[in-house]
């Protein structure tokens, strides 16, 4: 008798894997292959205080994630002339939520404290025919960090944050 529960429970174990699926990535978009991006500076909402040093770090910082993606031929800048023929992925987005944070309050109380929040919503385009491909919420914080951290690393972790994104989706 306990031969046959063990024989069964290995029979179990085994054949449990099998019904899974082969993975839980998430499926690429497999109707079009993307080797160029083109990064639009991203518009602030209205209400939101966002420096302008932000915004331009943004631009740097997502240019130089998207660069680390295997795959990609080029990532363009705002205003580059696009490769003719060739499909090309448009990001763009809003920034919807800035909180400039505390460092001293991140050095000291730690925990979340002082914590320095970007929040954008996010859209992966077409170029050529205009459709959405992705569109939703991103953030970039900074909790901590050597000496509390600078506030400007929440547009890296945005940045990081975008071309994982992306990786997953299209590479």
């Amino acid at each position: 008798m306990r031969w046959r529960l063990l024989i069964a429970g290995l029979a179990l174990v085994f054949a449990i894997p099998a019904t899974l699926p082969a993975s839980n990535k998430p499926a690429k978009s497999p109707e079009t292959s993307y080797e160029f991006l083109q990064i639009n500076h991203f518009d602030v909402a209205p209400g939101i205080d966002f420096p302008d040093e932000y915004r331009a770090k943004i631009d740097e910082d997502l240019f130089r994630a998207l660069q680390t993606i295997k795959g990609i031929k080029q990532v363009l800048r705002d205003g580059e002339s696009l490769p003719t023929g060739a499909p090309v992925l448009l990001i763009t987005g809003t920034i919807t939520k800035f909180e400039k944070g505390n460092r001293a309050a991140r050095y000291l109380v730690g925990f979340g404290a002082g914590a320095t929040v970007i929040r954008a919503h996010l859209k992966c385009l077409d170029a050529g025919t205009k459709q959405v491909l992705i569109e939703h919420d991103v953030d970039g914080k900074v909790i901590m960090g050597m000496v509390g951290g600078k506030s400007e690393g929440a547009n890296n972790g945005l940045a990081k944050e975008i071309a994982k994104d992306i990786k997953e989706k299209f590479f």
